[in-house]
């Protein structure tokens, strides 16, 4: 192995490492073929509204209050709902199952960074919208400062339609209640490869199928980067992105901050173990002139540049990827098992919503949030979602020749006057055994991966950024500096476990406090 390759580019800027987050935060509907809005980083958004987390009476063990169910406030028919985009246009399909139900929206607008100042503004003047979106920092940055209404007198978490996401509600347990329905969980981050690569370079290792048959590992991982790089000093084992180490430290089966709701405890594993085991093996695979720290966007990754892998969230980086190489084979895999864990662990992240601090139509809300959770559910609408992901070729519901508007997305022949359907051109069929990935990646009631959520991105943008971003060459940070340039975490713990500390200190007084 080369040793002498040098890393030539600097890392990603603040702008990308928040556009990668937005990307992991999944989509605006339920089909998620709405664009990804930008993640909300803001941080002042403090207030000591007294409606707020006084109405549980869940004992924060089980998530549900044993079925003392009391009927939700409402003033009308109206959900007043906050976000910086319209759910009438970009949740359509939702909306129209809400009309039906004899509720409308009405949309508060704002921007993604001004999100969150425009929430505390509005719950501090009694003014409260009556639902909004989840966030990094909705838990627990939001959720310490009061500004989202407890759910446990409301919902029955052990019910039909709960019950299969009641471990991921309970992920967000914040003192023994719970604010945020999760309705669906997103696949985490994944390792995107080229498969035609692969195989122009002679290359037999093939990533998927180590993964189907039970060896994908850090090992396998690092012993294919091995092959791959051997080739020339040009080539590169895997590009890290916003996300930097943490899938690679949830694969241990810790996490590097860990909020423990029912406890009242905020965790910081930088000292442990398996972070610092975990940290060594990125670092030395950045020392071995393995990584890319230069970001390309997936459409021009794995095409343009001779890395192997690339880091991104599933849904936004592989389609990106293989809708701008069609005639090449782009896959992809979960990070890799850790080859001391004693399971299969995996980064998750979750989509839903939550309820204001004085929100009055806490009824609408939930009626919203039910749809949501029904649709994600509905073996229907699962087999026609799976089709259109694996079908060859997807079109347009509107037919360019008589207008009339056709569900079925696979069919290529208008049913109403036989007219060719407009092709959406930017489709990706996936492959059975990625779909089956996918799938497994989402499936919390599956065996296949045991699913952990790292609260490292939930607090202040300053720790964020700290973590994740470093100085102007995207050095001297915590989750990005021993990844990308092969710095020691040794160093880099030793100097800033401290500030991350006095980071945490404020969200435990207030875990206390409320």
């Amino acid at each position: 192995m080369k040793l002498s390759k040098r890393i030539l580019a600097c890392a990603i800027t603040a702008a990308m490492a928040t556009s990668m987050l937005s990307a992991c935060n999944g989509s605006t509907t339920t089909s998620g073929s709405a664009s990804n809005a930008g993640t909300s980083q803001g941080n002042s958004s403090t207030t000591e509204n007294s409606n707020s987390g006084n109405n549980s009476s869940t004992d924060g063990n089980g998530g549900s209050n044993g079925g003392n169910i009391v009927e939700a406030p409402s003033n009308g028919d109206t959900l007043k709902w906050l976000g910086y985009y319209d759910l009438n246009t970009d949740d359509k399909e939702i909306v129209d199952k809400f009309n039906d139900a004899g509720y409308k929206v009405e949309t508060i607008s704002t921007s993604s960074t001004e999100y969150f100042t425009k929430l505390a503004q509005l719950v501090a003047s009694s003014d409260s919208p009556d639902m909004v979106r989840y966030e990094w920092q909705s838990y627990p940055h939001g959720v310490a400062n009061n500004l989202y209404t407890s759910l446990d007198d409301y919902v029955d978490f052990d019910s039909d339609t709960w019950s299969g996401m009641k471990d991921m509600i309970e992920n967000f347990n914040y003192g023994g209640k719970h604010y945020y329905l999760p309705y669906r969980v997103n696949p985490g981050v994944v390792l995107i490869y080229n498969q035609t690569a692969l195989d122009d370079e002679g290359i037999k290792t093939d990533p998927l199928e180590l993964y189907k048959e039970g060896k994908w590992t850090w090992t396998a991982w690092k012993d294919i980067m091995t092959e791959w790089c051997n080739i020339g000093d040009d080539y590169y084992g895997v590009m890290p992105t916003g996300f930097v180490a943490m899938p690679f430290i949830v694969s241990t089966g810790t996490t590097l901050i860990d909020v423990d709701g029912p406890n009242k405890q905020i965790i910081n594993n930088m000292k442990d173990a398996n972070v610092q085991r975990c940290q060594e093996f990125l670092s030395d695979i950045a020392n071995q002139g393995m990584v890319n720290a230069e970001y390309t966007d997936p459409s021009t990754c794995l095409s343009a540049t001779k890395t192997l892998f690339a880091e991104f969230g599933l849904d936004w980086g592989w389609t990106s990827a293989q809708a701008a190489a069609k005639d090449q084979d782009i896959r992809f895999v979960p990070i890799p098992r850790d080859d001391k864990a004693d399971k299969y662990y995996t980064n998750t992240d979750t989509f839903g919503y939550l309820v204001p601090a004085g929100a009055k139509n806490i009824k609408a809300a939930l009626k919203y949030m039910e749809i949501c959770r029904l649709n994600e559910i509905d073996p229907e609408l699962i087999a026609k979602s799976k089709a259109e992901m694996t079908a060859e070729h997807l079109y347009y519901p509107k037919c360019p020749e008589c207008g009339v508007s056709t569900a079925d997305k696979t069919i290529e022949k208008c049913p109403s006057c036989g007219a060719a359907r407009r092709e959406n051109k930017k489709h990706s069929a996936m492959s059975e055994d990625l779909y089956q990935i996918y799938s497994d990646l989402k499936d919390t009631t599956s065996d296949k991966f045991a699913f952990l959520f790292d609260d490292c991105f939930g607090f202040s943008t300053d720790l964020t950024n700290m973590l994740q971003q470093g100085d102007s060459e995207g050095k001297g940070c915590v989750l990005g500096g021993p990844f990308k340039f092969g710095e020691s975490y040794t160093n880099l713990r030793d100097s800033y476990y401290g500030t991350v500390e006095s980071f945490l200190e404020p969200y435990r007084a207030l875990m206390q406090k409320n």
